[in-house]
């Protein structure tokens, strides 16, 4: 009996040495097409490089390109599938596979992105993050995931431009692409049982905050928001707060928008005056977020914060992401990034979150001197 086997003519453009070549492979993934990524062993000493496929066959094992034990198999396919207008293989995007569908500009230091991401948008939810590069040798950020369309197979993300890798990110256009997209990430935000909440969002953490609101909301909830910015200049996302919220207060540091003041004074009238919140859920700045677990401590309203701290495989395997939670060392990739803020070490997680602050600094005056001379 003949077995029906799918091989793959995989070409390496990224190799000098065998760009012009033509290398076949045995193909054990489903839905393999010409354009997506395989990473695949080449060479004598089976050496794995990215490859990108040219042609596809499926056809009995008799018919095989070349005799089976001569044929290696592909050890990943990574989906991309884009061709150009004539619809002819266009290898000049296989580099970058997710592509920038659109691009806003929210305020002069934040900006959103939806990408193109069908199996992280059929999958995540609100409160989980994804980590991306920029290109293939860039460095891995997290970011949280700030809205999934399952329908466009989109991921909306929201970014604060503030490092060397956001800044290269930001650089990027609609239709353009990034190398790497992986999620969803972490645990989801827990919304069992909640009636009434109270959204507390602090500067770009809005953006992590929103997708929370809009799901509570959907769930039929009492969402009572809280936001506050530095200045009117950097207030984002108004319009969709208040979509989703049954009540929306915002605040500014200068009082040029809103009420002036920070999130923790509405929050702390809020309780004195007898609400009565199921949970309240703080997502910002680490300062911010410790200073509303004070507030709301003396009342007993149980209170969740979304830390984010420095992150690298976002798998648990490197404990860059580690916190001191309840006396115990959690890690806020695969533990949290939710946790009960009553049981935080806020302090330490503002020390860790400080430790490579001059080689950030550093990174980014090179990357605002490379972008110069680009413009240039």
């Amino acid at each position: 009996m003949y077995e029906v086997m799918c091989f793959v003519w995989v070409n390496f453009p990224n190799d000098p040495k065998v760009f012009d070549r033509k290398y076949w492979y045995l193909c054990p993934f489903d839905g393999a097409s010409p354009g997506d990524r395989v990473i695949a062993p080449l060479g004598r000493h089976n050496r794995t490089q990215e490859g990108v496929i040219c042609e596809v066959r499926i056809t009995e094992d008799y018919n095989a390109p070349f005799p089976l034990y001569l044929i290696k198999t592909i050890r990943r396919l990574i989906k991309a599938g884009r061709f150009n207008d004539n619809n002819s293989f266009n290898a000049g995007v296989t580099a970058a596979m997710y592509k920038i569908v659109k691009k806003r500009i929210l305020n002069p230091t934040v900006t959103m992105m939806d990408i193109e991401a069908p199996l992280v948008a059929a999958k995540g939810r609100a409160g989980q993050f994804i980590i991306l590069r920029v290109d293939p040798d860039g460095e891995r950020i997290p970011l949280t995931i700030a809205g999934c369309d399952r329908q466009d197979g989109t991921v909306k993300i929201i970014f604060q431009v503030v490092g060397a890798t956001t800044m290269a990110l930001n650089a990027k256009a609609e239709g353009e692409y990034i190398s790497d997209f992986v999620g969803p990430l972490g645990r989801p935000t827990e919304t069992e049982g909640i009636k009434k909440v109270c959204i507390v969002g602090g500067g770009v953490g809005c953006a992590i905050a929103l997708p929370v609101a809009e799901q509570f909301h959907k769930l039929g909830a009492e969402v009572h928001s809280i936001v506050g910015f530095r200045n009117k200049d950097l207030v984002i996302l108004e319009e969709e707060f208040s979509a989703c919220s049954d009540r929306l207060t915002i605040m500014s540091d200068d009082g040029s928008y809103g009420r002036k003041g920070v999130v923790t004074l509405p929050l702390k009238e809020a309780l004195e005056s007898g609400e009565k919140y199921d949970e309240v859920i703080a997502i910002g700045p680490v300062i911010m977020m410790k200073f509303v677990v004070e507030t709301t401590r003396p009342f007993g309203v149980p209170t969740t914060v979304s830390m984010n701290p420095i992150m690298i495989d976002g798998t648990g395997m490197c404990g860059g992401c580690r916190l001191t939670v309840g006396g115990q060392t959690k890690f806020a990739c695969v533990d949290g990034p939710d946790f009960d803020g009553f049981e935080v070490d806020f302090d330490e997680a503002m020390a860790r979150s400080t430790m490579y602050a001059d080689f950030e600094r550093r990174e980014r005056e090179e990357s605002c001197n490379l972008f110069s001379k680009e413009v240039e």
